[in-house]
């Protein structure tokens, strides 16, 4: 644009404005403000500043305190906020100001959207890697929490769970932290295990078993779950969002408290599948490791497939059985080499438990 324009010129000292031409000049980067026939002042652009009001745009300059240029000229507006956009002069703000209301909303619907997806599939990743920030303790505090009210609404078998306790020490689990193994009388076909290592079995799936391989299966598969911190890694999964602020700002007292308070979720906690695969090829290496025909996981699941026929097991509910699940485990099995050798107290252990 050559051509000089109306403008009026406050020089922040009087109240009156000077009516003068200003021209944007392209070779200068900026504006000449002519104010007399002969007198005139030069604006760069790297000192500017604008507002744009309806058809105004309101200019001033960081080297003249209180000085406003003002232009009434759509056309003057759009090519001195284009120059100001190419030097980086216009911030964010005044760009999207500009866009127009339809664009603006197509940013927000897509910002929404991006935050959206990122509490669904950022966040409670990134909140299961933060729970190595809590202390093992911590695992300890919210099983001990949970089985106080848990062992107040049931039967618990004491002669089987003292079998039970008998059949895990023949049997090396790979856990870092000591385990503990109750037995609760009930017709729920169910086992769980709790963070601070201990695990609980129903009679009704003990009841089901055709021999000591499912039982050292299903102990191994739980004892995986709590040697990887899977029930709180899904808890912080579960609280994702309040546990990555609270993390942020070192909130550690908070994260306990909102942790205790949903400790009864760990018995009916939904492992993912990543964590159901993990303590599935754990759990299978760990009967190979004591010797335990590895078929037993395969048994396990055809137990627990075939109850469902009939009821659907609490342990399903918590621990989905699948196909693929299955023959995962036959997979990895024609792939292993192992060897079996059999063990008469498991077997005489697994008897008494039965009996």
């Amino acid at each position: 644009m050559n051509e000089q324009i109306d403008a009026k010129y406050f020089d922040g000292q009087s109240s009156a404005p000077w009516k003068i031409k200003v021209l944007y000049d392209e070779v200068i980067d900026g504006v000449h403000l002519q104010i007399h026939e002969e007198d005139f002042l030069v604006w760069h652009l790297k000192d500017l500043r604008f507002e744009q009001h309806g058809e105004f745009i309101e200019i001033r300059n960081n080297n003249y305190s209180g000085a406003i240029l003002r232009i009434q000229s759509i056309d003057f507006s759009k090519e001195l906020q284009e120059a100001m956009k190419q030097s980086h002069r216009a911030d964010i703000h005044k760009r999207l100001l500009n866009l127009g209301f339809s664009k603006i909303i197509a940013i927000a619907v897509g910002l929404l959207a991006v935050i959206v997806l990122a509490y669904f599939y950022v966040l409670p990743p990134v909140a299961e890697k933060s729970a190595v920030l809590l202390p093992e303790s911590f695992d300890d505090k919210m099983g001990s929490v949970f089985m106080e009210s848990f062992l107040d609404e049931v039967t618990i078998d004491s002669a089987k769970s003292k079998k039970l306790e008998e059949f895990a020490e023949e049997l090396n689990l790979g856990n870092s932290k000591p385990l503990h193994f109750t037995v609760v009388e009930s017709d729920d076909v169910n086992a769980f295990a709790l963070p601070n290592g201990q695990i609980v079995v129903y009679t009704a799936i003990l009841d089901g078993m055709d021999n000591s391989d499912q039982l050292v299966a299903l102990l191994g598969h739980e004892a995986s779950h709590v040697n990887n911190r899977h029930s709180i890694k899904m808890l912080c999964r579960n609280l994702a969002g309040y546990l990555v602020i609270s993390l942020l700002f070192s909130d550690v007292n908070g994260i306990m408290t909102v942790l205790a308070d949903n400790a009864r979720q760990l018995q009916s906690l939904s492992y993912s599948r990543k964590f159901e695969e993990e303590a599935d090829e754990q759990g299978l290496r760990i009967l190979m490791n004591n010797n335990v025909n590895p078929n037993g996981m395969v048994h396990l699941f055809d137990q627990l497939d075939k109850e469902s026929k009939f009821s659907i097991p609490k342990m399903l509910s918590t621990h989905p059985l699948t196909k693929e699940r299955k023959t995962h485990m036959r997979k990895i099995i024609s792939k292993s080499t192992y060897k079996i050798q059999p063990n008469s107290k498991l077997t005489s252990i697994f008897q008494s438990i039965q009996n």
